[in-house]
């Protein structure tokens, strides 16, 4: 078992304190605990430190916070057990759905609620935030993980396997990338409540007047050169600053997340190269191989050669002034809210198709004494009902039944159908190691580099260096295998 260093942040010491008060009696139910600014006083701390530790308490029960009265202990002997769960919500209306999701499940009666805690991956990194929570003994009983997320976690033992708690016929219901992507070592830690894919969006008005060849599946779709040649004709043709747009405008930054991984390794594997060798212990002579380094020259070269994409963010060019852009299937939904301009045309493929997936889902923390419950409360989540009301921010439903429908019959219009036939078809699944964030770290520097004009040969050979001595110094592979 691997487990963390991290440092105690103070509110939770703080928050720990006063649990240890009430459960001893120094507080009873009803009595109200000192101050806000008594608190600051006599332990010492700022004020936001004080907030954090009584939020936190709040929202583990033991008090209940009256505005411009105080904060007073509840009696917990009384009170219904409140599941905790951390959410990271990723599109735009996700928050609201989640409220208003628990919130249904709370008035249902079912025996216990449940409490969301959203955290924003931008104002701090999710990592942060749960190191903290795990090493203070403090986890939520469920949150939510990135899925190429999920092998670090389980190794780092902080994730409950599901295997025990949730029913086989209940698991046979949801896709198979799904379940791929929640695995780790041959059990089950994580559900995505969504699936995702790549694809390139088109101003449908500009394609026509242009005569541009629209594919209609995946069969169709552009090879790499002719994707080079409608750029190129755009580019003479239209008054645009790029012909393509990146992540609908959002470009390539560091700080984009997951997103310069999820949106660069598909042309690597189209290539016929590669990430890993077999057993994941070594990226030297795969990740910096001859078709690694062709299929990153060809996508560097989009932007600082021929200038047909863009590092910097001009997202306000999208959905209203674009000719294509490489992006989420959420942002064509978004979009549809908006205007009708816009289509949907499979990734470009290289030597072979390859199309990445997956998604945010739910896990169980290790550390949490109600795994029943939290299944309980995960069966809801994936309701049909309920799927069907995430999947119009997403647009990609995870359960079989729903897939099958509009796969089949293609119920959304506008050939959102090549969605589902990419994950059927091509899609692959990042590679399923606990030095995969790290990866997707170092990887992101290398295709922003590489954007920018390095040496390409170069900036893969120094990421293969960085990955194999951190499979080294951590010793993954030979700690799971004993």
């Amino acid at each position: 078992m691997h487990t963390t260093n991290a440092r105690i942040p103070k509110y939770v010491t703080i928050k720990n304190t006063l649990i240890k008060k009430i459960e001893s009696g120094s507080y009873l139910p009803g009595d109200a605990i000192p101050s806000d600014n008594e608190l600051m006083r006599t332990l010492g701390v700022s004020k936001s430190t004080i907030t954090q530790a009584l939020k936190n308490l709040e929202l583990e029960g033991y008090i209940v916070r009256q505005q411009g009265k105080g904060s007073f202990v509840t009696d917990r002997s009384q009170s219904q057990l409140v599941l905790s769960l951390y959410l990271c919500p990723m599109e735009q209306g996700e928050e609201q759905f989640w409220t208003s999701l628990i919130d249904e499940f709370n008035s249902s009666n079912q025996g216990f609620s449940v409490k969301a805690f959203f955290l924003s991956n931008e104002k701090a990194p999710l990592r942060d935030s749960l190191f903290q929570s795990f090493a203070s003994g403090n986890a939520p009983d469920l949150l939510s993980l990135d899925g190429p997320d999920v092998a670090y976690w389980a190794y780092m033992n902080s994730l409950l396997p599901f295997d025990d708690y949730l029913d086989q016929s209940f698991l046979n219901s949801f896709m198979e990338p799904i379940l791929l992507q929640g695995s780790f070592n041959g059990k089950l830690y994580h559900l995505g409540y969504t699936e995702s894919t790549l694809c390139i969006l088109y101003n449908k008005e500009l394609f026509k007047s242009l005569g541009i060849r629209i594919p209609a599946n995946i069969n169709e779709a552009w090879s790499w050169d002719e994707f080079l040649s409608i750029c190129r004709l755009i580019k003479e043709k239209v008054s645009l600053p790029y012909p393509l747009l990146m992540d609908s405008g959002r470009g390539l930054s560091l700080k984009s997340g997951e997103w310069n991984s999820y949106s660069g390794l598909p042309f690597i594997l189209q290539n016929n190269g590669s990430f890993f060798n077999d057993d994941l212990t070594g990226t030297a002579g795969y990740i910096n191989s001859p078709q690694s380094v062709a299929a990153m020259k060809w996508l560097g070269d989009l932007f600082h050669k021929y200038k047909y994409t863009h590092i910097e963010n001009i997202s306000n060019s999208f959905p209203d002034d674009f000719a294509m852009s490489l992006s989420l299937p959420s942002a064509y939904f978004q979009s549809l809210k908006n205007s009708e301009n816009v289509g949907i045309i499979p990734l470009p493929q290289g030597l072979q198709a390859a199309t990445p997936h997956g998604s945010w889902g739910l896990c169980m923390s290790r550390q949490t004494k109600y795994p029943k419950q939290c299944c309980q409360f995960i069966q809801y989540v994936f309701t049909i009902q309920n799927q069907l009301k995430i999947s119009k921010y997403t647009g990609i439903p995870v359960l079989k039944e729903i897939y099958e429908v509009m796969d089949n019959f293609n119920t959304i219009s506008n050939n959102t159908n090549i969605l589902f036939s990419q994950l059927h078809h091509s899609s692959f699944t990042r590679p399923q190691t606990p030095a995969y964030p790290f990866f997707s770290k170092q990887f992101a520097y290398s295709y922003y580099n590489i954007a920018s004009g390095a040496d390409v040969q170069a900036e893969m050979d120094h990421l293969a260096e960085l990955v194999d001595d951190h499979l080294y110094r951590h010793n993954y592979y030979k700690m799971i295998q004993e």
